[in-house]
């Protein structure tokens, strides 16, 4: 069939109303395929992957949610390539230079453009009132090896990420580097519109402690790296609203379906090609699984009546990079944000979690913080609470986008203790497709709840409480 953009596309499988078995499995088997090599955010593969699932939402009838009246939505990426080793030195009070190895001394993390590259003036931070108020580039802000604790003076002073200095440099005294990486496996991804960040820059042991001591006066960083941008985007159908005779106003309201279609890739430095053992991490149940059962949601919602609420079905790209299509999305909603009630986020259901009683059971992140939970289960819904609560799930997937802009978020899962998580051997063949499909109904009934009006998302007292474990 011609895909959404015009060019021919993966096939589909028989168009039916009903969720089944066989779609499901599917659509599983194509996005797991070695064809598609482990599904990287920014790749031809991913790009593929999003055609396809335009094209099935193009079939199902749903319309368009993306920019300019599309199924896409632009996700502005970019990678950063290291040239050559970065290098750091620094220059002392008494007129001395040290050189630093990178790696073993130091180490770099990127966090926007590898911007910073010059000689910097250096002051310790020994408490939150030594972080300026006022924005001074030229500046090396030394903190120590704390992140949340320094993270949050920055944020206290007005400057997040220490944006508005040129360097942030964490010292450890009693650490130990590594051995530096082989050049160019060090690639990051982030959003190209983030306002730049300093780079924040690791020092360990001796010359950590001449830096935390105020023996250094200055510092001179090279990071050797360029930023590259890379092409890639969500996918978004829509289903209107259309009210109900006694709420006409819920047509208003939208749910969020949602689940992300990116996965990791090949084992660094390998090639599929040419290397003689398995090195494409599939991705078929992380989360291969969640989007196969987001597809069957919105062929079954399309083919029904009109929901009560709006839906939009938000296909996620490079959740695995850190969530940065759901980022993304909500900093760029293609409804109102204000209109967004609920989010339902689907996540790795291809296996049955023992903890909750075995095939077709799920579990909902979050069941306590709102009236989602409790209600499915009045419902008859085979959904109980997260049984690891202590991994704190609720704010690892992308749900937790959208719970920080105050919107009720969850998601639903049977991921437990699979041990192909993130590994090569995560495979369509390991699925079990019996227990995929019986949660994939559990998931239209609970959907069903929020599309016509009968569940009302509210959080309970006291929530979101993000300081907590769960």
């Amino acid at each position: 069939m011609a895909q959404a953009d015009g060019r021919q596309g993966d096939p589909l499988p028989a168009p039916d109303p009903a969720v089944t078995r066989a779609a499901l499995e599917h659509h599983v088997r194509f996005l797991a395929s070695d064809e598609l090599r482990g599904r990287l955010a920014g790749t031809p593969e991913s790009a593929r992957v999003s055609d396809y699932l335009a094209s099935a939402l193009q079939r199902a009838g749903l319309q368009p949610g993306g920019e300019d009246g599309g199924w896409f939505q632009s996700v502005a990426l970019f990678k950063t390539e290291q040239l050559a080793e970065p290098t750091l030195v620094l220059h002392a009070v008494d007129g001395t230079r040290h050189e630093l190895s990178h790696g073993t001394d130091f180490s770099v993390r990127i966090v926007a453009a590898p911007g910073s590259n010059g000689t910097y003036r250096v002051q310790v931070v020994h408490a939150e009132g030594d972080v300026p108020a006022e924005d001074d580039p030229g500046l090396a802000l030394v903190m120590e090896s704390s992140r949340a604790r320094s993270t949050r003076w920055l944020e206290a002073r007005g400057h997040p990420e220490g944006r508005g200095f040129g360097v942030i440099v964490r010292v450890r005294p009693d650490a130990e580097g590594r051995p530096p990486r082989r050049r160019g496996s060090g690639i990051r991804a982030a959003w190209r519109e983030a306002q730049e960040s300093p780079e924040m820059v690791t020092v360990n042991g001796e010359p950590a402690r001449r830096l935390w001591e105020g023996e250094i006066e200055r510092l001179t960083l090279a990071l050797n790296a360029r930023r590259v941008e890379l092409p890639e985007r969500n996918v978004v159908g829509l289903l209107p609203g259309r009210g109900t005779s006694e709420h006409p106003e819920l047509a208003r309201e939208v749910i969020v379906l949602s689940a992300h279609f990116d996965h990791i890739g090949v084992l660094s430095g390998r090639d599929p090609e040419t290397d003689a053992e398995d090195v494409i991490r599939n991705g078929a149940d992380d989360d291969a699984s969640g989007t196969a059962v987001l597809l069957e949601l919105a062929e079954a919602f399309a083919a029904g009546e009109p929901p009560a609420r709006t839906l939009v079905f938000l296909f996620c790209a490079a959740e695995e990079l850190g969530m940065l299509g759901t980022h993304w999305y909500a900093d760029h909603p293609t409804v109102e944000l204000e209109r967004i009630v609920c989010n339902l986020n689907l996540e790795m259901l291809g296996m049955p979690d023992p903890l909750v009683g075995g095939p077709g059971k799920l579990w909902l992140t979050g069941f306590e913080r709102s009236s989602l939970g409790p209600r499915f289960r009045s419902e008859g819904l085979d959904v109980v609470a997260d049984p690891r609560p202590e991994r704190r799930h609720f704010v690892r997937s992308d749900n937790i986008v959208f719970v920080r802009k105050g919107i009720v978020g969850h998601t639903l899962s049977t991921g437990g203790d699979n041990p192909n998580y993130h590994q090569v051997s995560d495979e369509a063949d390991t699925l079990d497709f019996e227990h995929m499909h019986a949660c994939a109904l559990s998931v239209l009934r609970a959907a069903g709840m929020l599309a016509d009006g009968t569940l009302k998302p509210v959080w309970n007292e006291g929530e979101p409480d993000l300081g907590g474990r769960r």
